[in-house]
């Protein structure tokens, strides 16, 4: 059985990342450990015999780093685990410095394994609390050393030089394994990731691909349906079949329904896939105004609201922007500022300079307004405000894609809104050429 797996929690087995930074903790102890026998070993080469309190405070120096990993393993709590072999730590090298000559004890390079094990934390509270531990312990050991607090040292003048050696060598060789260790498993942990990302890049690109084939798939048989509906509404002549009128009528509105919901999903698939290919030039205001304004006259007029274009002396202003999408976002506000207001309302269309370099076109409804609870959904694809109460129909891809599109001209939309009094959506986008402000 491989011994570092064993120092791993049997609850996180089943996930590979956990495992993995599990893995990386316990090597990274019981390197600590290995390290702090290895010392021990060749102190006991040199010297021959320890007093009793050295074999304490190496046992202890041997055998907390294992205990925190073992802590680790029946808790399942990294953090917990750590921060108990730091404390540990940190009290040993000091007790062991204050018995062998305070701030020039042999022992004080032992600190560097707990500054290895902070390093691991990746939690600035804890780095905080646990180096503020250590600079307490170097404060005390100051103290006592100037103050006259601390015993005969245990180590005989003639040891210091080798022993101050092999406390250096072995305090280095704590802190390059542990952070070889922890840096080889980060290594892992990022590679894994960087996988998981490219699969999960590679799933998007074939949802939007498959989105896009069957969105086509969809498009032409509706199209046809749509076509052979108002051939039949144009020839029905007879009494009987116009009985029928209504019913194709109903056909045609909910197939015209459908073929704006897959041309919705069609074009987020687009964007999606990276296949959406933009034509930026400049355009008058006047050439995207107009004409959204004309192909939502009749969708307003059913419902009884009214269009008021404020745009006329910003008419001649001219924006960089792709014709085609810069009117689609249009049209995609208008037809909102329609749909979601009261029966009698008003829509008005304004334009107006933001700042030098932008020009902002606004769509103001009298509507309901957007309740707060639902402001943070707004731009989020599928987000369908309203169909919770059955009033709403669509996809909850309109503002999405006005975003998206708006947001790859380079341009900035956004929108205030009251509930009970109304919303404003606007778009802004960048001039073509230097316009003077106008009040």
């Amino acid at each position: 059985m491989d011994l570092i797996n064993w120092f791993v929690p049997p609850g996180v087995l089943d996930d590979p990342r956990k495992t993995t930074r599990h893995r990386g903790i316990a090597k990274a102890l019981l390197t600590i450990s290995l390290v702090a026998f290895l010392m021990f070993f060749g102190v006991l080469l040199v010297r021959g015999h320890l007093p009793a309190a050295e074999y304490a405070m190496f046992a202890a120096g041997i055998l907390t780093p294992i205990a925190g990993a073992l802590l680790i393993r029946l808790t399942g709590d990294i953090t917990l685990g750590l921060v108990t072999t730091n404390i540990g730590g940190i009290l040993i090298v000091a007790v062991w410095a204050f018995l062998t000559g305070g701030m020039i004890s042999i022992a004080l390079p032992g600190f560097l394994a707990n500054l290895a094990l902070l390093s691991t934390f990746g939690n600035t509270a804890i780095l905080l609390v646990m180096g503020a531990a250590l600079m307490a312990a170097l404060v005390f050991l100051y103290m006592a050393t100037t103050m006259g607090w601390l015993p005969a040292s245990l180590i005989a003048d003639a040891d210091m030089p080798g022993l101050m050696l092999t406390s250096m060598l072995g305090s280095a060789g704590m802190v390059i394994l542990a952070g070889v260790v922890v840096a080889r498993d980060r290594a892992i942990v990022k590679a894994r990731l960087r996988s998981a990302q490219h699969a999960a890049e590679q799933s998007s690109r074939a949802k939007s691909v498959f989105l896009t084939s069957i969105s086509h798939e969809f498009r032409t048989p509706l199209t046809t349906i749509l076509e052979i509906t108002q051939k039949l509404d144009s020839e029905v002549a007879d009494p009987l079949v116009a009985e029928l009128r209504g019913s194709l009528k109903h056909i045609a509105a909910e197939g015209r329904h459908l073929l704006g919901l897959v041309t919705q999903v069609l074009d987020m698939s687009r964007i999606e896939a990276g296949d959406l290919k933009l034509k930026m030039e400049p355009v008058r205001t006047d050439e995207i105004v107009l004409p959204c304004l004309s192909m939502i006259e009749l969708e307003a007029q059913k419902t009884g609201v009214e269009l008021v274009n404020t745009c006329d002396s910003a008419a001649a202003w001219m924006v960089w922007a792709d014709r085609a999408l810069v009117k689609q976002v249009l049209l995609n506000l208008l037809s909102n500022a329609v749909r979601f207001n009261r029966a009698g309302g008003t829509v008005t269309i304004a334009c107006q300079a933001a700042g030098a370099a932008y020009l902002r076109i606004s769509v103001a409804d009298t509507g309901a307004g957007i309740a707060n609870d639902m402001k943070a959904q707004l731009f989020e694809p599928f987000a369908r405000l309203g169909a919770e109460a059955g009033t709403i129909r669509g996809a909850g891809l309109g503002l999405a894609i006005a975003k998206q599109l708006t947001e790859r001209m380079r341009g900035r939309i956004g929108y205030e809104s009251i509930e009970g009094l109304g919303s404003t959506f606007w778009v802004e986008l960048p001039l073509a050429e230097a316009q003077p402000l106008r009040a």
